[in-house]
């Protein structure tokens, strides 16, 4: 690679409009003369030609592209109109008048495609229930033709209507290998219609399949949404014909065929998870059918282990996939034409995504092909000419459209030789695949054969094809069966169809199989086999109950991970004795170990091309949590049974060592949510000593003067904020300023801060709060309070000899003692340590100001309250003016 800064976009369009004698309003030229410049990294023997501006000229912000007929070639403005062009030759570049829109009205497209002479439409955009279907081009697939065959696309038939929207919403197509059909992509906001699962590779009886309920996103990000997230189907030209291929991606954007004919896609990470035992990194998937990639909201995502799932091909870090294109139709060197070319929007690079074939299945090494800074990449394309087309935009940034062009001497045709074993393999998972749309006595035989396959994909393949055939056809041939490999994947497909009936007899074909003559992934496969079976069946009957602990006890700790958080939560739902105390023993050494995943974080070159993204990755490598001790810390707020005091001890005073560390946007929210349901579990006369123990006092009888709240409040989640805040609520609210001085007091916010001057003095005061920050900012600072804790208002935290640790705003230092006041509504409750006895002090992590304030409130108590902090608790604000002035 070598390093090549050339001169910004900004620059050389204005320097060609100029010299071509074209005008511009003062508002196109601003745009231009804002744009930062871009510095590009390109690789050798590349040349790099900015083609069009297009949000310089009124035109929006690009997301789609698609080559259309000869030299046409097809863009679309993510929240406008689809536009149309002629590719400049080379050397030259567009003018505006070059492109043209539609004259259709249809348009917000993440997804175009020309194919079978039309052109294909994923719009991404919310229907208008007030608005008639044939009246509005809401989310869904159409198809643009040209019906009187004049050259212009005059006519738009709906095939499919979608229900969900957004940038989670529907994406993009791919043409298959034949060019027979057409694939689709949508997002984990997209609901999968009816139609679809009449014609489903992937059997329709999906859960969300967790052995304990997960913990929703603490924002709120995606709480509605359940299994099984993402999808891919395909269709023939006219729409007439649908099959779902596959299902469980969280937001994979775009895919594409290899030259064998497989299917990837790229599919996108929640980084506000990252720090998380359940945080994945952004991947690349081989996309097989009836593939399912274990998506589940919240904490509920599948750890690429479960047998029920397949892994990825390669993991890659943070970012956000966009799109993903075959090297096969570019005229570039040959290395190019047996990988992927993938695009990641939030750090402006393009990768080079080599595979190698492995088994019926790929791996892959990847390469940094392409980036700059700043440089939002959304699409790309292969130009009949084989050159690199790609767009720049997104979220109605400055867009781009270039052209990479290779310069070199190196031949692009030659292919890399095809393995025969492995071309051998994939036409037996293939010829398995056939039954996943057919049912057949031949498919049942052919899939139990290949039930113990040492080639995962197959193993897979083979399972979902017994899972379409009928139950009575292979349940005699289960009870018979003695290998363990093919047991194991049996009782996963039996857990799957059967019911709690059958559940006996398959644990009487699990419970003897020997451990540890298995290799890894069969052991982890035989634990999913069992936490399935319990899953979708339930408790089993005391005797299958005590056989089953006593296999898994014997191996409880393991000496590895993976295995300790499955048989870990097995025994902990099967209730064992002493699993609460191994759990915790975990706990502490994992916190200790510092034992954390972080084989998947950028590194700092990469993160530097992000302004947005980039400080957060950086912050949290250098302050990384613990995420298998946070693993236990999650189990650990289930356990209901089995816990002293002591134990007690140890697991609360655990909160302030994660706390301590650097996560995603909701990891201290999350956290703190764990801790709550652990105190849900703890006897009542304890509850007040735990919660002072994690620095959480109650004001106790410092609130008896303060109004009560009108209620009744309920737990918040971070869904319920949103929609107030943009749902309508704020806006529509009718409450005065009596209403949020009121709702200031009863939600004891005056006991810590003050407000034009009345109120307390341990927090910050309040006054001009709203000049600093917005309603969404304030509010989740009093929902997440430990996010963001001020130097000038944080609480010391004392490590004692004794191991046990006490939070609290130090009041002074005499001799050899200090005085702390622990209670932020108490100031006349102090405690006096020994500085003999204490072994560390640090800031706390845990906010002075409790969490769960909120829920003291009702709904329209909260947003009288946030009216109240916006107006600066002046009852003359606008905010309260503009109300009594409505009649």
């Amino acid at each position: 690679m070598r390093n090549l800064k050339i001169i910004s976009a900004t620059v050389f369009c204005a320097a060609t409009f100029f010299f071509l004698g074209c005008k511009k309003e003062k508002s196109e030229m601003a745009l231009l003369e804002e744009e930062k410049q871009i510095d590009f990294n390109l690789p050798d023997n590349f040349e790099l030609e900015d083609l069009y501006h297009p949000s310089a000229h009124g035109q929006g912000s690009w997301v789609a592209l698609a080559q259309g007929p000869g030299e046409t070639m097809f863009s679309c403005d993510q929240y406008g109109k689809i536009y149309q062009f002629k590719i400049p030759s080379e050397g030259d570049v567009l003018k505006p008048d070059d492109v043209d829109s539609l004259s259709i009205d249809i348009g917000e497209a993440h997804g175009l495609l020309w194919a079978f002479n039309s052109l294909y439409v994923a719009v991404n955009k919310n229907w208008d229930d007030d608005v008639p279907d044939e009246d509005e081009k809401g989310s869904g697939i159409y198809r643009v033709i040209d019906s009187d065959n004049d050259g212009k696309l005059d006519k738009v038939n709906m095939l499919l209507k979608l229900e969900g929207a957004g940038e989670h919403g529907p994406h993009s197509f791919v043409l298959s290998p034949d060019e027979k059909e057409i694939y689709f992509i949508a997002g984990n906001h997209t609901l999968i219609p009816e139609s679809l699962l009449t014609n489903s590779r992937l059997p329709i009886n999906w859960d969300e399949d967790n052995l304990f309920k997960p913990y929703l996103d603490a924002r709120g990000h995606a709480n509605e949404v359940k299994a099984p997230g993402g999808w891919i189907t395909k269709f023939n030209p006219e729409g007439t014909q649908w099959e779902l291929i596959s299902a469980g991606y969280r937001n994979a954007f775009d895919m594409a065929f290899n030259p064998e004919g497989e299917l990837f896609a790229y599919d996108a990470d929640m980084e506000w998870d990252i720090g998380m035992p359940w945080y994945r990194p952004t991947r690349i998937l081989h996309v097989t059918s009836g593939s399912e990639y274990g998506w589940r909201t919240g904490s509920g995502k599948w750890p690429e282990y479960y047998a029920d799932a397949l892994p990825a091909v390669h993991n890659l870090e943070q970012g956000s996939p966009t799109a993903v294109l075959s090297g096969t139709a570019l005229n570039f060197p040959s290395k190019y034409k047996n990988g992927l070319l993938i695009v990641d929007w939030s750090f402006g690079t393009i990768y080079f995504i080599d595979l190698k074939e492995q088994g019926s299945s790929y791996t892959a090494d990847r390469e940094e092909f392409l980036s700059g800074t700043p440089l939002p990449l959304t699409d790309m394309i292969a130009g009949y000419d084989g050159n690199l087309y790609f767009a720049s935009g997104g979220r109605r940034t400055n867009s781009h459209l270039f052209r990479l062009r290779y310069t070199g001497t190196e031949e692009s045709s030659g292919e890399k030789p095809v393995s025969k074993e492995a071309s051998k393999l994939r036409e037996l998972r293939h010829t398995i695949e056939k039954y996943h749309s057919t049912q057949s006595e031949a498919g049942v035989t052919l899939a139990w054969e290949n039930l113990g396959h040492e080639d995962r994909y197959i193993r897979y393949a083979s399972r979902v094809a017994l899972e379409h055939q009928p139950l009575v056809q292979w349940t005699e041939l289960f009870q018979a069966e003695r290998d363990p490999l093919t047991i194991i994947e049996a009782s996963i497909a039996l857990a799957h169809q059967g019911d709690s009936s059958i559940q006996s007899m398959i644990l009487s074909k699990l419970n003897p199989i020997v451990l540890e003559t298995l290799p890894k992934e069969q052991q982890l496969a035989l634990l999913r086999a069992y936490e399935l079976v319990f899953i979708r069946m339930g408790q089993p009957n005391p005797t299958d109950r005590s056989a089953t602990i006593r296999k898994l006890k014997r191996y409880f700790p393991h000496a590895d991970n993976d295995m300790n958080r499955e048989l870990g939560q097995l025994l902990l739902y099967l209730k064992a004795e002493g699993t609460t105390q191994a759990l915790v023993n975990l706990l502490k050494r994992h916190t200790e170990q510092k034992t954390a995943e972080t084989d998947n974080l950028l590194s700092e070159e990469t993160s530097m091309r992000s302004e947005q993204y980039g400080p957060l990755i950086r912050e949290i490598i250098a302050k990384m949590p613990p995420s298998e001790a946070i693993y236990y810390g999650v189990l650990l707020s289930h356990a209901d049974q089995g816990w002293t005091k002591e134990l007690r001890e140890d697991y609360f005073n655990w909160f302030y060592d994660v706390l301590n560390a650097q996560g995603g946007l909701s990891f201290k929210a999350g956290i703190e949510n764990v801790r709550l349901e652990a105190m849900t579990h703890v006897p009542e006369r304890e509850k007040e000593y735990f919660q002072e123990l994690t620095g959480v006092y109650s004001p106790s009888t410092a609130v008896a003067d303060l109004p009560q709240p009108i209620g009744p409040g309920k737990a918040y989640s971070g869904r319920d904020l949103n929609k107030m805040l943009w749902g309508g609520g704020m806006s529509n609210f009718e409450g005065d300023f009596e209403d949020g001085e009121r709702a200031f007091k009863a939600g004891m916010c005056i006991m810590c801060h003050r407000m034009r001057g009345e109120g307390g003095a341990a927090g910050p005061d309040l006054t001009q709060a709203h000049t600093k920050f917005n309603s969404y900012e304030m509010l989740y600072a009093i929902f997440s309070p430990n996010d963001e804790i001020s130097d000038q208002y944080a609480h010391t935290l004392f490590h004692l000899k004794d191991d046990k640790k006490i939070s609290g705003r130090l009041l002074s230092e005499e001799g050899d003692s200090v005085n702390v006041a622990p209670n932020p509504f108490n100031e006349t409750y102090t405690v006096r340590l020994a500085k003999s006895d204490i072994t560390k002090r640090e800031p706390s992590p845990i906010s002075p100001m409790p969490s769960g304030l909120l829920n003291r409130l009702n709904e329209n108590e909260i947003l009288a309250l946030m009216h109240y902090l916006e107006a600066g608790g002046d009852p003359d604000h606008e905010i309260y003016s503009k109300k009594n002035a409505n009649p």
